[in-house]
């Protein structure tokens, strides 16, 4: 009998070798990467205007996944993409920080959402994506920041995934004005790098080791590292790690060229959600026989957003139909719990130390200084507070940073990677292309913006929003060419650029901790700043509040309230990290009982349909 269902499941496989699915929309076996990339930029990611997403699902599960956002469960739904319907396509409100806030706040329900295309119909796809996040533009006024980016990534050479601006519908009713994104998938790396079966990491701040600093061979050490391909490949990830941290030859397993021109992205856009800043996420590792690139995500914080311009965290933000207008961020008095770091109640202004201050967008705002305090730091004077010193572009110490602090000793790297700058900074960043952008990208969207039901901000924020990211923007890069020329300083004997999650959350620490710009207070109690950059406390980046201390050799981290355990990630599916829709939550377990026949029987089926899935598997992959 178990030879009569091997052969039955092999018939039944076999035959539907060369029929497609039909809910199933793929792209063909071999299609180009440039028709490929044609598709996406017509159809599912065009640049040159807003498409419709329209979404539907029962109203019971819509209503239950908005009261249990945090869960991030998937509802079922069917979903008509620029004209494309697909069915039986999995949905979730997803995030970390964004979703958190959403969650606390008592008028708005605009979370980010997910859609899997594949969760409850394996291969159905939409042009070969399995995954699209449909981003809220939380904390960006302009809407623009993630957009642009994305934009000057793919400028510079690096992987980008597919993005655009959609409006998305929910039920037949205009939810809100969004930023779709393509999830990194099977897509995205074969049109990038002509394969999808490298090993996929990605850079998480709820484990350690997303600092790529050396914690020995055991792969389960690095928690901070989520593995999301299907195999490690070996110990490629250990390698790596080993080589970048106790050898030199850094280009047997890394692609150098793409990771300077990650850390130029980055430092040059002053994003520090990233592997630069405090919580060292936000990246992916991907494995190209046995070479690792980095993958640029996540840039609703760049241009300062993680530091006082554009928004911050705190003042500004009107949850809801966007018509109160909230708090000047020009001039924003962030007053907050100065102990541990919580995400802002709807209406609160900011965060941060007892009277911290911040001056979001002040191009020339130079700290209130101490001398004494300024003198103890020895911090170089930058052209202002918004500035992120080049050669040392961290948060915290850079050594802290490997993949940063041992490519920029070695020379021809650094002079690679200043070339870098100096090419973004006198064309997509300079002053003149980039306003010129911003305003091209202002004609196109304002009127979604401005129609926006669910929007965070007025429409009278986001057009302060949009000048904001234009001085932003060329506060740092004035920075970046006056370091570059060596008028200014870009180092700060290993420190780095600052400290913490700063700028919009206000200062951190102790009392009366000010800071203007990009940069938050660290220390003690009176500390005060000048040019940007944070007091620092002791030799290990120690800082102050209950939510996060840094120290010990590998920048290992304790978290408080900062990130509760019962989050997973981006990637991430339910609680915990883990992955939804599969059935079962965590540590559930069969019921005991039958006999031992039935058990022995159960498990012969089982491996007559393995043996057989396995064959069908080879088959197909063969031809």
């Amino acid at each position: 009998m178990l030879v009569i269902l091997f052969v039955v499941m092999l018939v039944i496989g076999l035959s539907g070798i060369h029929s497609g699915g039909p809910e199933a929309v793929t792209l063909p076996a071999n299609t180009s990467s440039g028709k490929a990339a044609e598709e996406l930029s017509e159809t599912i990611f065009p640049k040159d205007k807003a498409i419709d997403v329209n979404i539907t699902l029962d109203e019971a599960d819509f209503q239950d996944m908005l009261d249990n956002a945090s869960l991030e469960e998937y509802k079922t739904a069917s979903v008509e993409y620029n004209g494309v319907t697909l069915h039986n396509v999995g949905i979730r409100a997803k995030g970390n920080l964004s979703l958190r806030s959403v969650v606390q706040m008592q008028d708005s329900d605009r979370y980010s959402f997910k859609l899997s295309f594949d969760e409850y119909v394996d291969s159905q796809t939409l042009a070969g994506i399995s995954k699209i996040n449909l981003n809220n533009n939380y904390s960006d006024a302009s809407y623009m920041r993630e957009f642009l980016t994305y934009e000057l990534a793919e400028e510079m050479g690096l992987p980008t995934p597919g993005h655009s601006y959609v409006n998305v519908y929910i039920n037949g009713k205009l939810w809100g004005f969004y930023l779709a994104v393509e999830q990194v998938g099977d897509a995205y790396l074969q049109r990038n790098f002509g394969n999808s079966y490298g090993a996929l990491y990605k850079g998480e701040m709820t484990g350690v080791g997303s600092d790529l600093a050396w914690l020995g061979e055991d792969i389960s050490s690095y928690t901070g590292l989520a593995q999301k391909s299907k195999s490690t490949n070996g110990d490629i990830l250990i390698n790596m790690l080993d080589e970048l941290n106790n050898g030199t030859d850094y280009e047997s397993v890394l692609n150098v060229d793409n990771v300077l021109k990650y850390i130029a992205l980055n430092a040059a856009t002053n994003n520090m959600d990233s592997y630069l800043g405090s919580n060292k996420q936000n990246y992916y590792l991907y494995e190209d026989d046995g070479i690792f690139n980095v993958l640029p995500w996540d840039y609703n914080m760049a241009f300062g957003g993680m530091g006082g311009g554009m928004g911050g965290f705190g003042g500004g933000m009107n949850r809801g139909g966007g018509n109160n207008a909230a708090a000047d961020q020009t001039q924003s008095n962030a007053q907050g719990n100065g102990g541990a770091m919580q995400v802002p109640p709807a209406g609160a202004p900011g965060m941060g130390g007892q009277n911290a201050q911040t001056e979001a967008g002040n191009a020339n705002g130079a700290a209130a200084g101490n001398d004494n305090a300024a003198a103890q730091q020895n911090a170089p004077q930058a052209a202002s507070s918004a500035s992120v010193l080049i050669d040392e572009p961290t948060q915290g110490a850079v050594a802290e940073r490997p993949l940063i602090a041992k490519l920029l000793e070695v020379e021809e790297y650094k002079e690679r990677y200043h070339a870098i700058l100096e090419e973004i900074s006198g064309g997509f960043l300079s002053e003149t292309e980039f306003n010129a952008k911003v305003d091209k990208l202002a004609a196109k969207i304002s009127s979604y913006v401005e129609n926006d039901p669910t929007s965070f901000y007025s429409y009278d924020e986001y057009l302060q929003g949009v000048e904001q990211l234009k001085t932003a923007n060329n506060t740092m890069i004035t920075s970046v060419i006056q370091q570059l020329n060596g008028t200014i300083a870009s180092t700060n004997n290993g420190q780095g650029s600052g400290g913490g999650m700063g700028g919009g959350r206000g200062g951190r620490g102790g009392a009366n901790g000010q800071q203007q710009g990009g940069f938050p207070q660290q220390g003690g109690q009176n500390g005060q700043q000048q040019g940007g950059f944070p007091q620092q406390g002791g030799q290990n980046g120690q800082q102050g509040g209950q939510n996060q201390q840094q120290g010990g050799q590998n920048g290992q981290q304790q978290r408080g309230q900062m990130m509760p355990p019962e989050f997973g990630g981006d990637m991430g599916g339910g609680p915990q990290g883990g992955m939804p829709g599969m059935g079962g939550g965590p540590g559930q377990q069969s019921q005991a009982g039958g006999s031992a026949s039935e058990a022995v029987t159960a498990g012969a089926l089982l491996l007559v349909m393995l043996a057989a899935s396995w064959f069908i598997l080879r088959y197909r992959h063969q031809h």
